[in-house]
């Protein structure tokens, strides 16, 4: 797998923008814009996204399911996990909160949100990455948060140029696509759940009409979570997380 790259000055989306992309191409291609206006996060919220920080969608074809397709939330959260542990050093904590916001020093400073497009006999597959290069967003009472924002100049000082960092996330996109697509998620479940933030721990999962508390205890072959309350196992599916 090799990636075209698109560098755009503003967009209101780059997820927009590579649904749109998806009609005109077949190469996997990443694209990236120094600055976005309408960024959206998961749940249908907004994304904030000040200059300087990194907004980039990645556009995959693929003829897979979307239980299949869904997985890559995984592979990219290892991806970016990968890319910001090689840029910051050990002597700072970087986790993975499920399923796929990464966290710095407790601070979350990535979010990932996937969106298909069905176009004939295959499916194009976006992956919006939003990353706190240079500094925290100031959110208002639209921006309702499960962890406290961070950014990676903040936490460490290290300063990183958003195009440049691309490349490096592609790098190890690659890498961890070929692992999924070889050993199978399997693979990519071990790795994630020895990066996991809160494993094993107390937490609450928040869905639009239950909440559950539990010990944290992993993730399946679906990336579902599993909490254990009492002795009894759930899986869910999807869910805010919420951390005592």
């Amino acid at each position: 797998m090799e990636f075209d790259f698109v560098y755009l000055d503003e967009a209101e989306s780059t997820n927009s923008e590579a649904l749109k992309l998806a009609n005109f191409t077949d190469k996997p291609t990443f694209i990236i814009a120094k600055k976005q206006t309408n960024g959206r996060g998961r749940i249908d919220r907004l994304w904030a996204d000040p200059v300087g920080n990194f907004s980039g969608s990645i556009l995959i074809k693929i003829d897979e399911d979307l239980q299949n397709l869904a997985l890559r939330s995984f592979v990219t959260a290892l991806s970016v996990f990968d890319a910001i542990d090689q840029k910051i050093g050990k002597e700072h904590v970087l986790t993975i909160k499920w399923p796929n916001d990464i966290l710095l020093n407790g601070k979350k400073i990535c979010g990932i949100l996937l969106e298909t497009k069905n176009l004939h006999h295959v499916t194009a597959l976006v992956i919006g990455i939003g990353i706190n290069l240079l500094s925290t967003p100031k959110l208002n009472e639209a921006h309702r948060v499960t962890t406290e924002p961070g950014s990676i100049f903040g936490e460490t000082g290290i300063k990183l140029d958003p195009l440049n960092f691309s490349e490096l996330i592609a790098h190890h996109y690659v890498l961890r696509e070929n692992q999924f697509r070889t050993m199978g998620f399997s693979k990519i479940r071990e790795i994630w759940m020895a990066r996991a933030a809160k494993l094993g721990a107390k937490i609450k999962a928040r869905t639009p009409n239950f909440e559950y508390q539990g010990k944290f205890d992993s993730i399946d072959e679906k990336g579902q979570l599993i909490i254990i309350n009492n002795g009894e196992k759930k899986k869910i599916a999807a869910a805010e997380i919420f951390f005592k």
